[in-house]
């Protein structure tokens, strides 16, 4: 994926995790009880999805550099 497909998708993500928030409250003091919950509802598994997939490619991204440097670590001394 191209790094500007990236950047966009992570504002749409970002920009839909802001709007289900301040959406859920505002329908919440609206008196839309059941709606705003269903909001609450997918902004809570929108941010978890974002964090579990953010913390998979962080520990992805350091397995890879760790492998690599002991990969060249092991080779130089034999």
């Amino acid at each position: 994926m191209k790094t500007n497909m990236k950047e966009k998708v992570k504002t749409i993500l970002l920009f839909a995790l802001i709007i289900s928030l301040v959406g859920s409250f505002v329908l919440f003091f609206i008196g839309y009880y059941l709606i705003s919950f269903i909001a609450i509802g997918f902004f809570i598994s929108l941010a978890t999805f974002l964090g579990q997939w953010s913390a998979d490619k962080s520990a992805d991204y350091v397995f890879r550099i760790e492998h690599s440097n002991n990969k060249n670590k092991w080779n130089n001394k034999w």
